[in-house]
C-alpha cells in the first residue's frame, strides 16, 4: 500500500484535515505531533516562504508521515512536494500539469473548484491508460475533487457535490473554505461522507492544549453526524 492509499483510508475514516499556512519551519512539526495522534491529517498550504522548507523538515524528524502539500499551483512546486515524500497534492484549481505529475507518480492529486470534475478525472485515467470505470475501481484515491470555496460570505455551494456524483458515481468529495466550527455541522449534515478541511484547526499552533482542544470539537461534530 503507497502513501498515498494510507492517507486516503485515513481520510475516509476520520474525514478531517487542518490547514495550516507555517509561518516558522518548526510549526509543520508541532502540528502534526499534535494531530497525528488524533487521526487528523495535516495540509501544508504553500502560501508562505517557509511552507516548503517547512515540509522537508517535517518529513526529515518523521519519515513516515502522511502529510498533503496544499495550494500547488504550479509544475514546479509539485515536483519538489513529491520529492520531499508528501503522500498528496491539493490545488485551489485545476491545474493540467499538477494533475499529470502525480497521476504518472501514482500520488494522490485533489483538484479544486465549482467546476472542472470530470476533465481531472478524464485526465488520470487517460494517464493511468484506463477507462474512467476502472479509475474509480482500482485508484479511489484519484476519485476525488475539492469543491472549493465551499462556504461563502453570501452563501453556499455544498448543493453542488450531489450533482457531481450523478455522473461520477461515489466521487469523495473534500470541503474547503469558509468551513468553521459553526458551520461545520451544517455542512456535514449535506454529506456525511465527506472530507472537510479547516484553517482554524492550527488557528493555536502556539498552544498545543487549545489546539488539541479545538480539534477535538470538529471530531466530535463528525462523530456526532455518523
Amino acid at each position: 500500500m503507497n502513501k498515498s492509499e494510507q492517507v486516503f483510508r485515513i481520510l475516509k475514516e476520520n474525514r478531517l484535515i487542518a490547514l495550516l499556512a507555517p509561518k516558522r519551519i518548526e510549526q509543520c512539526v508541532k502540528a502534526y505531533e499534535i494531530l497525528n495522534p488524533l487521526g487528523i491529517i495535516l495540509e501544508v498550504a504553500l502560501r508562505t516562504e517557509v511552507a516548503m522548507h517547512s515540509i522537508e523538515h517535517l518529513m526529515t524528524a518523521h519519515p513516515e508521515a502522511l502529510i498533503l502539500a496544499g495550494t500547488v499551483m504550479t509544475k514546479r512546486q509539485c515536483e519538489t512536494a513529491l520529492r520531499c515524500g508528501v503522500a498528496g497534492v491539493v490545488s485551489a484549481d485545476y491545474i493540467p500539469d499538477v494533475v499529470e505529475m502525480c497521476a504518472k507518480n501514482d500520488v494522490m492529486c485533489i483538484p479544486g473548484g465549482l467546476s472542472d470534475v470530470g476533465k481531472q478525472l478524464v485526465q488520470k485515467a487517460d494517464i493511468y491508460g484506463c477507462e474512467l470505470e476502472e479509475l474509480r475501481s482500482n485508484y479511489l484515491y484519484q476519485w476525488t475533487y475539492k469543491l472549493f470555496p465551499a462556504v461563502t460570505a453570501t452563501g453556499s455551494n455544498v448543493g453542488l457535490s450531489a450533482a457531481w456524483r450523478g455522473p461520477f458515481k461515489d466521487l469523495t468529495v473534500l470541503y474547503t473554505g469558509g468551513v468553521s466550527l459553526q458551520n461545520l455541522n451544517d455542512v456535514v449534515q449535506s454529506d456525511p461522507q465527506g472530507i472537510y478541511c479547516g484553517s482554524a484547526l492550527t488557528k493555536m499552533i502556539e498552544d498545543p492544549d487549545s489546539m488539541r482542544r479545538e480539534a477535538e470539537r470538529w471530531l466530535g461534530v463528525l462523530k456526532g453526524v455518523e
